[in-house]
This record gives C-alpha cells, sequence and structure tokens, in this order.
C-alpha cells in the first residue's frame, strides 16, 4: 500500500542545484519507490515559484509559475512505498552538509 507523508515544508528560498542533486539522489537510490512526487518551490533567484513533478525515475522540467508570492516557502509532497519521511529528510540533510 502506497504511504503518503505530510508535505516537506522549507521556510527559506531553496538552491536549485542542492534541490535537483537531492531529487537525482533519490531517483537513484529509490526511484522505483517513488510513486509521485510533486512540489511548489521558492528558488533563491526566481520572482516566482517553480512546480516540480515525477514518477518513479521520470521527472518533468521544473515549470515557472505565472505568479508572485511574498511567501518563500516550499513543500513537496513525496508519495512513496517503503521508504519513510526521515529517509527523505536524511539525503537531504547529507547533500546539504556536503555542500
Amino acid at each position: 500500500m502506497p504511504a503518503s507523508a505530510d508535505p516537506l515544508t522549507f521556510d527559506q528560498a531553496l538552491d536549485w542545484m542542492a534541490v535537483n542533486d537531492w531529487l537525482g539522489e533519490l531517483r537513484h537510490l529509490r526511484g522505483e519507490h517513488l510513486l509521485r512526487v510533486k512540489g511548489i518551490l521558492h528558488l533563491a533567484g526566481e520572482d516566482a515559484p517553480v512546480a516540480i513533478h515525477g514518477v518513479h525515475h521520470v521527472f518533468h522540467p521544473p515549470v515557472l509559475l505565472n505568479t508572485r508570492s511574498d511567501d518563500r516557502g516550499s513543500r513537496i509532497v513525496f508519495i512513496t512505498r517503503g521508504i519513510a519521511r526521515d529517509e527523505v529528510l536524511a539525503l537531504w540533510q547529507a547533500g546539504r552538509a556536503a555542500a
């Protein structure tokens, strides 16, 4: 049965390269267990939010949304099979620590 975690939230604008590396590592290690990933990200250097989405190993190019917001937070939902929220967060934190 698929597991759906609460969205991961980040309060500040994110670095696109860090996000891209993180999602790439998740796809590489656990892609077959990523049933769905969707998010609205506020990226450093962008005035508008970016939408991301992917399934398994396939992620579509990010889409710059035609809207502006003072909210600089980001939210990502992972629907997975056999991947704990803590594992997803640990990969994010490991990537940030290595940067």
